[in-house]
């Protein structure tokens, strides 16, 4: 069994909930909410007080904190459609027009959104990392052991998503805090809009000017006993964010959104997924193994037959009937040698790959279809050495590109396409 705290970090107050966790299965356990001081020096310091209480009286073994969407940058961008290690990329480098500071000044995530034909509509939140490493710094002084740091309002909105149970959501959502309204339009049940608004303002008045531009229902999560108005269609909502979030530490979100840095991303590890990723493993493994025991009881039947022709040729001498059995020979020889080839295609062009690729040179992605059709993406310092390896080879043939070459950090990214040499030939 596992115990999790969700800690939800707001400018007023600081939030708590315990869950204990068997089988994936959450059951809430305690919640606590206290008033944070006003002053920075006493705030730090009841900041950790508070931490150490919480370890002493909860021993969790997994802490996932949520700070509010007023700590973060956040932008949603149109990107080309692409491979998700790419766009992460691709998104380092949009975002330099964005922020203020260097991107490396920042901890970045980003969620897809919508997807239509060739663009990508994304979701991208970014906080500075002295905000994540001051939360650090509190949680290893008192001696707890963070598994993830998410956006408050984005847990809370999955929340909703989750609770609601209705499809294809448009509208707004508003999450209601000590000291802000946090706004969100919603289309297609994602989140294409947000703002927050101090609570001093006239919710209502902005309730409207935003409805036009995204219309639908108005959903409310939290205490919004101030809204008076006939106008609006409201429903309203009251769960926990810190219960979100702690659940979170075993489910996964709507939009997963997860600012952990590097260093820590080891710690409270689910073995649930490398469990499903090592089973999956051991069948890739056997399927290779198989496809390589077919492999050589092909080539063991391949010299048995070449063996038989070298006997009849001594032995007919002219005979006809010998001559026939030769020419069958050669036939099943034929037809061994074309069936090894197609069957096991796959491994001989990454033996071939294998001699190949310079020690630099990476894969990350490799297909191999049965007429000896071949694309691969990679990485390599210098693209134009591993075309003329692949070249000199004689492996290969109809080498080309399928994209621009992208050059990054003294890499290459590449996208090359050919075809397997001599596939037909005995």
């Amino acid at each position: 069994m596992q115990r999790i705290l969700g800690v939800d970090f707001r400018e007023k107050t600081l939030n708590a909930s315990i869950i204990d966790s068997r089988f994936r299965v959450a059951k809430p356990v305690k919640s606590d909410e206290v008033i944070l001081p006003a002053d920075k020096d006493e705030r730090d310091a009841f900041i950790l007080e508070t931490f150490k209480r919480w370890k002493r009286e909860f021993s969790p073994n997994r802490v996932v904190v949520g700070l509010a969407m007023n700590n973060f940058s956040h932008q949603i961008i149109e990107m080309p459609v692409m491979r998700a290690s790419d766009l992460r990329k691709a998104i380092s480098f949009e975002l330099e027009k964005y922020l203020p500071l260097p991107v490396d000044e920042y901890f970045v995530d980003f969620a897809t959104l919508l997807s239509r034909k060739d663009r990508l509509k994304v979701l991208v939140l970014s906080i500075k990392k002295d905000i994540v490493n001051n939360i650090f710094k509190y949680a290893k002084e008192a001696g707890l052991d963070i598994y993830s740091v998410r956006c408050s309002t984005i847990g809370s909105l999955c929340g909703f998503l989750d609770i609601s149970g209705e499809k294809n959501i448009k509208g707004l959502f508003v999450n209601v805090t000590d000291s802000l309204y946090e706004i969100a339009g919603l289309e297609n049940s994602m989140p294409v809009f947000f703002k927050g608004f101090s609570k001093n303002i006239d919710l209502s008045h902005e309730l409207e000017k935003l409805l036009p531009l995204y219309p639908g229902q108005v959903y409310i999560n939290g205490n919004a006993e101030m809204l008076r108005t006939e106008k609006i269609n409201i429903r309203k909502y009251q769960f926990s964010i810190s219960n979100i979030l702690a659940v979170s530490g075993i489910k996964k979100m709507c939009l997963n959104l997860n600012f952990l840095p590097k260093e820590y991303s080891m710690k409270g590890r689910d073995y649930y997924p490398y469990m499903l990723g090592g089973l999956a493993g051991m069948a890739v493994v056997i399927f290779l193994l198989t496809g390589i025991i077919a492999y050589y009881k092909d080539l063991s039947a391949l010299r048995s037959i070449e063996a038989k022709i070298s006997s009849i040729k001594n032995r007919a001498s002219g005979v006809l009937e010998a001559q026939k059995k030769l020419d069958l020979l050669k036939s099943d020889r034929k037809a061994l040698l074309n069936f090894r080839n197609r069957s096991n295609i796959a491994i001989k062009v990454m033996s071939d790959l294998t001699n190949i690729f310079p020690k630099e040179a990476w894969l990350i992605n490799l297909s191999v279809d049965e007429k000896g059709k071949v694309e691969m993406e990679g990485f390599t310092k210098k693209t134009s050495d591993l075309v003329i390896a692949i070249e000199n080879s004689g492996a290969f043939k109809n080498v080309s590109f399928t994209s621009p070459i992208i050059s990054k950090d003294g890499e290459e990214r590449f996208a090359i396409r050919m075809e397997v040499e001599g596939l037909e030939k005995e």
